[in-house]
């Protein structure tokens, strides 16, 4: 049997949930982290999918958490300590085109208006001025990504003293689709933009979209390394993260499912888990999981008006078909081999064509043609033996497929090899013989993998804007990272900034420490 008295207890072991608990166990407190499945990771996780094939099985891109001082002040020691690297390519996406044509974005601003140029002279012209428009905005829609967010009524007052804080108010009420069409002529740029605002994992013309588009400044950024990813793959990560967890003292368990809570005078007093093993929080619970189980598992002892607001969250508008496979060969595109030089690269429709496939979502359809490829062992020769391949094939698609969410069921290896399919007709050299292994997961097979992913949701809930900033998890919550029960936290995910792979737990955690006595600027010099 396991269980114990902890200070504090973190619910979940994926990123979010060790940073948090390192930080908690550089400030002196003993700490345990709780996590349901075999393995730690949560959405950030490798596996070899065949002899000498590692792929990233969960998150890839790990850009956001570069510009944190985690990485780039090695602040936790995860490089210089425990054997961390990462690989920094000159391009982070692309999009081909139905004809074959491709565009991409460089982190060097000449080259990348030289693509724009294929398609239209006057939106390169414009883009140094559209960069600049973006940079400026940057620092608001970092707010809550590199430090904590404010209240909403200070954030709103303070952005409304400004010509560009005003601006990026608007943003925050215009969608991407409206904000590239007053400033782009060209069809493949505006989707090349709006596509990368769909990382929200909602409609590119839905309010609040626009406000991703500040991030493709920091692409050009002086100081910017480039794309990151993991060397070997994102376990090294997690193991990296594990390791410096357990050097301060954290206990780390797996398997341990908390399914129950347990509520005195207010207070968060101990878990329970499935196995029947109880832990007691002498302090305060973290909690890193969905924030819907975590309310489901407090029932009578949720507040009202916050188990209410939880009850109405809303999910993402699409949720991921994500597989990986292991190949004889390394693909060749139909469009020319520079398009290698990006980490992510997308297929774009016509934009007629791209926008409708995201109402067809919302009605339950599903399109093969908008896949997201990387392999990243063209650039880590550790991920696949000499000449063969790892490629992931990431998609969008409907929860609720043809209507009804059981339909992944019957229908979901159908799609995947819909999606193999159109990805073999964009090559020239790959057919099925040349697959090796193959892994995939549908949304449902998602939502077993990791069982934040509620109804497939990797963010866990929406990043619509009624969800963000201090509405993230509910009203008034996002800038304490707790409701009424002031000892029961909310991080990762179900926090400001959403999901990805950002290191939102470090912002977040400086509030639980500064609640407890602690200066995080003291934590960090230790």
């Amino acid at each position: 049997m396991a269980g114990g008295t902890y200070d504090f207890l973190v619910l979940g072991g994926g990123h979010n949930g060790l940073i948090s608990s390192i930080y908690l166990a550089k400030a002196g407190f003993k700490v345990a982290v709780l996590e349901a499945n075999k393995e730690f990771g949560g959405g950030t996780r490798s596996e070899e999918i065949a002899p000498g094939f590692i792929a990233d099985t969960g998150g890839m891109v790990h850009n956001l958490i570069s510009r944190t001082p985690i990485v780039r002040e090695d602040e936790l020691g995860l490089f210089s300590k425990y054997g961390l690297e990462y690989k920094f390519m000159e391009s982070l996406c692309c999009s081909i085109f139905p004809d074959e044509q491709h565009l991409i974005l460089y982190k060097d601003i000449d080259k990348t208006i030289e693509q724009i140029a294929k398609f239209s002279e006057k939106d390169a012209e414009t883009y140094v001025k559209w960069n600049g428009y973006l940079a400026q905005l940057l620092g608001a829609a970092s707010v809550g990504a590199v430090g904590v967010i404010p209240a909403w009524g200070p954030m709103q007052n303070v952005l409304s003293r400004s010509e560009m804080g005003m601006e990026f108010l608007r943003l925050m009420n215009s969608s991407a689709q409206q904000i590239v069409e007053e400033w782009v002529e060209s069809e493949e740029m505006r989707v090349t933009l709006t596509r990368w605002c769909t990382e929200m994992m909602i409609d590119p013309r839905q309010i609040g979209t626009a406000s991703l588009l500040s991030f493709t400044a920091a692409l050009h950024a002086p100081g910017n390394p480039g794309a990151p990813f993991p060397i070997g793959g994102c376990v090294n990560f997690v193991n990296a993260l594990c390791a410096c967890a357990k050097d301060y003292g954290v206990d780390l368990f797996t398997e341990q499912w908390v399914n129950d809570i347990t509520v005195e005078g207010g207070e968060v007093k101990s878990v329970r888990t499935k196995a029947g093993d109880e832990f007691i929080a002498k302090e305060a619970v973290v909690s890193t999981i969905n924030v819907k189980d975590l309310y489901e598992m407090l029932g009578d002892d949720a507040p009202a008006r916050e188990a209410d607001y939880i009850r109405k969250a809303k999910n993402s508008d699409f949720v991921p078909l994500n597989q990986a496979f292991a190949l004889k060969k390394v693909p060749e595109f139909k469009t020319g081999e520079q398009v290698k030089d990006a980490f992510c690269i997308e297929f774009a429709p016509e934009e007629k064509q791209y926008l409708r496939t995201f109402s067809e979502y919302l009605l339950g359809g599903f399109s093969p043609e908008l896949p997201l490829i990387t392999i990243p062992s063209l650039n880590d020769p550790s991920r696949a033996p000499e000449g063969c391949s790892v490629v992931n094939i990431y998609s969008y698609a409907p929860w609720n497929l043809d209507g009804d969410w059981r339909n992944w069921e019957t229908k979901g290896d159908e799609l995947k090899w819909q999606l193999w399919e159109f990805f073999k007709s964009r090559t020239t050299n790959i057919t099925d013989d040349d697959i090796v292994a193959r892994w995939g997961k549908t949304p449902l097979e998602y939502s077993e993998w990791n069982p934040a992913f509620k109804n497939g949701d990797i963010g866990q809930i929406g990043m619509q804007p009624s969800q963000m900033y201090d509405f993230r998890p509910f009203p008034g919550a996002g800038h304490k990272y707790h409701g009424d029960i002031e000892n029961l936290y909310f991080m990762g995910c179900s926090a400001h900034p959403g999901g990805a792979i950002a290191a939102a737990a470090r912002t977040g955690i400086q509030v639980v420490l500064d609640d407890y006595g602690v200066d995080f600027k003291d934590i960090c010099k230790k």
